[in-house]
Order: C-alpha cells, then sequence, then structure tokens
C-alpha cells in the first residue's frame, strides 16, 4: 500500500498524508451522495476502504458500516480518485504561488496573434515554467501593433491574479498577467535599483498608460533608473520630490 501511496505522491505532488486525506474525502463525497446519508471512508491496509454511514436514532447518533457498491468498478474508483487528486494538486500549487500576486515578473511571449490574447512563458518558481495569460485588455494600446511582443522577446509584468480553473474538465492553474497596473510602474523601479531600492521611498500615483507615470518620492531617484523604466513601458516617467508620502 505504501508504495502505490508514494506513487500517488509523487505524481500529483502531494505529500503521502495529503493523498491519505483525498482518497478518504473523494469516496465519502461519492458514497454519501450514492447512499444519500452522511458517509465517512477510512483508508486501512491493502489499499482497503472502510465505509461508515453516520444517522439518528431516537435523537442518538449511531453509525453502521457499509460495503462499497458493486456497480461502481475499479476503474471508476481510479478514474474519480485521479480527479479529485489532480484538482487537489492544482489547489495546493495555487495557493502556495497566491504571495506571489502583485510582483514583477519577466516572461517571454510564446503566442502572439491579432486581436488575441497573449500567451507567456514565466518561472514564478525557479525552473519551473508555466504559460500565463495577458489579456489583450490589459496591454496598452501603444504596444499593441508596436512590434513589442514578438515571439521569443522579454517583457516585465504585473502578475494579476492566479486562479484554479477548469480547461476542458482538467484543473489547471490559471495565471493572468498585466502591462498596465501602478504597481507595474513601482516594481520596474525597485527592479532597476536593485540593492539600493531599500534606500528610497516612493509610489506611482497616477498612471496614464503609454503617455506617462507619475511617482512621488522623498528624494531623487537614479537617472538611469527612471531611463530604464521609460524604456520597458514606452511612457514618460514623471517623478515629483514630496517630505512625506500619502
Amino acid at each position: 500500500m505504501q508504495s502505490i501511496i508514494l506513487s500517488l505522491a509523487s505524481r500529483h505532488a502531494l505529500s503521502t498524508s495529503e493523498v491519505v486525506q483525498e482518497i478518504e474525502s473523494a469516496f465519502a463525497l461519492l458514497l454519501s451522495q450514492w447512499y444519500q446519508q452522511e458517509v465517512m471512508v477510512f483508508l486501512r491496509e491493502g489499499m482497503r476502504l472502510e465505509v461508515v454511514a453516520y444517522s439518528k436514532l431516537n435523537g442518538l447518533p449511531v453509525q453502521h458500516m457499509l460495503h462499497l457498491p458493486s456497480v461502481l468498478s475499479r476503474r471508476q474508483f481510479k478514474a474519480i480518485l485521479e480527479d479529485h487528486l489532480a484538482t487537489a494538486a492544482v489547489i495546493k500549487q495555487v495557493r502556495l504561488l497566491k504571495s506571489y500576486e502583485r510582483r514583477l515578473l519577466w516572461g517571454e511571449v510564446v503566442y502572439n496573434r491579432t486581436s488575441d490574447n497573449l500567451l507567456i512563458e514565466i518561472e514564478i518558481v525557479p525552473d519551473e515554467p508555466i504559460i500565463a495569460v495577458c489579456p489583450l485588455n490589459r496591454i496598452g494600446l501603444h504596444e499593441r501593433s508596436a512590434g513589442r511582443f514578438q515571439l521569443g522577446q522579454r517583457r516585465a509584468f504585473h502578475l494579476r491574479r492566479i486562479d484554479p480553473v477548469l480547461v476542458n474538465g482538467t484543473p489547471r492553474a490559471k495565471v493572468i498577467l498585466d502591462r498596465v497596473s501602478k504597481t507595474l510602474t513601482e516594481n520596474l523601479l525597485r527592479h532597476h535599483l536593485g540593492d539600493a531600492a531599500d534606500r528610497f521611498q516612493f509610489h506611482c500615483l497616477k498612471r496614464y498608460v503609454g503617455h506617462k507615470s507619475i511617482v512621488l518620492a522623498t528624494r531623487r531617484l537614479p537617472r538611469e533608473v527612471i531611463v530604464a523604466v521609460d524604456r520597458e513601458l514606452k511612457e514618460r516617467i514623471e517623478v515629483q520630490i514630496v517630505k512625506t508620502l500619502p
């Protein structure tokens, strides 16, 4: 049994305890619907499923053992389990990646067709490439037809959102990027400041995509940093010096 659990854990990037939990919850849900009552399932030695039904008699809780429905084949059980584990794996992945939302990511353009969304290969976690989507309406008008997103080009993106979704019935992590966020301006400034970023305080007050970003700062930012962000976004970076940030 242990080898089977380890194999499932490796295939779905889950721990062995998570696999056991998902096996039990998958069949508990299925059999609760089948028997129209609350059912708990426990995985025992030899991959044997112990099924316990809970009900009330004269107001007191009682439990009794049930048999697995004979009409459900081993193949059906396997398919149900694989679907449940795949969903659990995606939910776990999304939960881990959620902390990266609103960060700066550099990605390579892998798909770009007129009047369609961009597909970008990114690495949120090093050495784990993911294909993300940058919707057309999340790209400035000045960049949509200016040859800025040719195949193989690397561009900066704001990681907008990560959600679990079903694609043709298969669970997937959907990663949404954009090029229009004020946060992208701020993160690009921090990126080009490098190790010196902690010595500066600034905030992007407003962004007019394709025209200019208005940045408030408590001290002057290096010119080469402003120029680098200007060139990446193709818009003017206007820095206003203030005593304190709002």
